[in-house]
């Protein structure tokens, strides 16, 4: 009689936590379809999920676990935008000296968006009550950093994420760009990966291919002492777009990056333009898409041609000058 008893306790208590599994799967879902479509109705075509924090801006296990809950709940929405993988999104921000965690403002907003090529960020924090953790998750639109979407839901607090919320809590900073002694440029003549063009240097930083894009990440170093402007010539077709190819004969199409712009009489009237500071490193980065989005990323080679043209704009004198650049043979990262 005692075994039997032991065997119905062990079994209710094993469907207990098994509910309680599928009740915080079920609540990510209703969570990510509500802002999957706030996403799809604000045109959003690139998101990239931030690590959650609690209110003080720290982050734990089980923030970062949620994250990447919510990051594959997103991917699988089917709503035509697109998102950024985590780990490499991690390895951009480390590479620009961004913090991945932490209370986002404007200022840093625009500029993760500008070198990472989203559209929105999804940030969420997390919040224990008694036996279930609040959940709040908002859209930030990069643009502006205003929340554009945002809901929340309760999570059954388990054994598990106890856990997950107690391990590897760790301060965070506002996500702010480090400062650094002086500018600095990497050109050389003899380099294939530096190349100067006008008063800008432009050096190719880096291609990461992922499950579904691929992202060249450049530098733009202005040597002058006068703010520049640099967008690519508007088209209604795509022929004015920057251009992907691998070794393997694969095209890549443009999505996103470099805005387009209309010169009326050489004058700046129109369409959005990213700003190059005066002696600054600026960094720019660009994201394609393979054509055929049913392609294996093994089927994606590892050695690149990358080419654009662009305009260059001076505000104070008002002239607009028109360059090509290209780079070959770079070498990507690729997941194992």
């Amino acid at each position: 009689m005692r075994k039997i008893l032991f065997a119905t306790i062990i079994i209710s208590l094993f469907i207990s936590n098994f509910n309680l599994s599928i009740a915080y799967e079920k609540e990510i879902k209703s969570i990510s379809s509500i802002l999957a479509d706030n996403i799809a109705k604000a045109g959003k075509k690139m998101i990239a999920v931030v690590d959650f924090t609690d209110l003080q801006g720290n982050v734990t296990e089980l923030g970062r676990f949620l994250a990447e809950e919510f990051s594959v709940a997103f991917a699988s929405a089917g709503k035509g935008f697109e998102v950024v993988d985590r780990t490499h999104l991690k390895s951009i921000l480390a590479e620009h000296k961004l913090s991945a965690t932490g209370i986002i403002d404007p200022q840093t907003a625009r500029k993760l968006g500008q070198i990472v090529g989203v559209d929105a960020l999804i940030t969420g924090t997390i919040t224990p009550f008694g036996d279930s953790i609040r959940l709040s998750v908002k859209i930030l639109d990069t643009a502006t950093a205003r929340v554009i979407g945002a809901s929340s839901g309760d999570i059954a607090k388990t054994k598990a994420i106890e856990e997950l919320l107690a391990r590897g809590i760790e301060a965070s900073q506002p996500l702010r760009q480090e400062s650094s002694a002086a500018p600095v440029s990497s050109y050389s003549p003899s380099s294939p990966k530096s190349k100067k063009v006008g008063d800008i240097i432009v050096t190719m930083k880096n291609i990461i291919v992922s499950r579904n894009q691929v992202m060249v990440a450049l530098d733009f170093f202005n040597q002058s002492d006068k703010r520049l402007r640099l967008a690519k010539p508007w088209s209604s077709s795509s022929e004015n777009n920057p251009t992907l190819t691998d070794e393997k004969g694969n095209t890549f199409e443009y999505r996103s990056g470099i805005p387009s712009h209309r010169l009326y009489y050489r004058q700046l009237r129109d369409g959005e333009w990213l700003t190059l500071n005066a002696k600054s490193n600026n960094d720019v980065v660009i994201n394609f898409a393979p054509r055929g989005r049913d392609i294996n990323i093994k089927e994606i080679g590892s050695i690149f041609t990358f080419s654009m043209n662009y305009t260059i704009y001076n505000h104070e004198e008002k002239l607009a000058s028109d360059y090509s650049i290209s780079f070959a043979d770079t070498k990507a990262q690729k997941p194992k």
